[in-house]
Parts: structure tokens; sequence; C-alpha cells
């Protein structure tokens, strides 16, 4: 019997069994390997959801916005309840151009915007920012029409 199992186990471990002690410890040690348990039990209910927002926030298809949102949420999702995870929801589903314009305060959030954590990470990202801006500029850019 330990023979036939042996022909199942690579080289290296072939050479390790050499009593049924050890062939034993070896079926085990291959079980554990092969069998990845899940645990899913000890995950909170809204553990999926903050998985799935987590992804979704770091391939966004902008490289900007993958990183800005990517960073943000893995810092915070943690530490949201229920009803802001679904605010953050609402902010992964917007359009790349109008909230880019909104994270790097090139346009302000419009009023009618009532999203309690589109503002958190709105001022989030601006003190992050803040420290790593050297020269102000002097002119605000205005965007030229090319003719």
């Amino acid at each position: 019997m330990l023979t036939r199992f042996m022909r199942g186990l690579p080289t290296v471990a072939r050479s390790a069994v050499r009593s049924p002690a050890n062939a034993l410890l070896a079926v085990q040690m291959r079980w554990a390997n092969q069998q990845a348990q899940a645990q899913s039990h000890l995950f909170a209910d809204d553990d999926k959801l903050r998985r799935r927002l987590l992804y979704r926030s770091k391939q966004r298809g902008w490289l900007e916005m993958d990183i800005m949102l990517g960073d943000w949420a893995a810092a915070n999702l943690q530490k949201l309840d229920s009803v802001k995870l679904q605010q953050f929801q609402e902010i992964i589903d917007m359009e790349n151009p109008d909230l880019f314009r909104w994270l790097t305060g090139q346009a302000p959030i419009p009023a009618e915007m009532n999203n309690p954590v589109l503002r958190t990470l709105v001022e989030d990202l601006r003190g992050s920012r803040e420290p790593k801006v050297s020269v102000r500029s002097a002119v605000g850019f205005e965007g030229k029409v090319w003719e």
C-alpha cells in the first residue's frame, strides 16, 4: 500500500517517506496544500460587496483613477457600514471623466450630488495631494481650443 501511495508523490516527497508515520504526514501535507479552505463563515455579510468594490476601484481603466480610488478603497472600505458601502457603489458606477474632475479638484462637486462618501473621498484625496505640491501655479489653467 505504501508503494502505491508513493507513486503519486513527487520525487522529493518520495525520498522523505520512509515509514508509515512519515507517509501519513505526507498525506496530510499533500491534502492541506491542495485543499484551500475558504472559511467563508468567518467573513461578515458585507465582505463580498467590499471585495467587489475594491476590485472595481482598482480596475477602472484609467491608471490615475485606479490609483486614487484603489488606494482609498483599500485603506477605508473596512471602516464603512452597509449604507456607506452603497454610497461608494454609487461612486464606482459614475463615469470616469466627471468623477476624475471632482476627485482632482478641477471642478466642484455639484450641489445636487447627495453622497457624503464622495465628499469624504474628495477631502481625503485633497489632503493627501496637498503636501506633494511644491510650487503653486500663479495662473489658472485655461483649456485652449485647437484650431
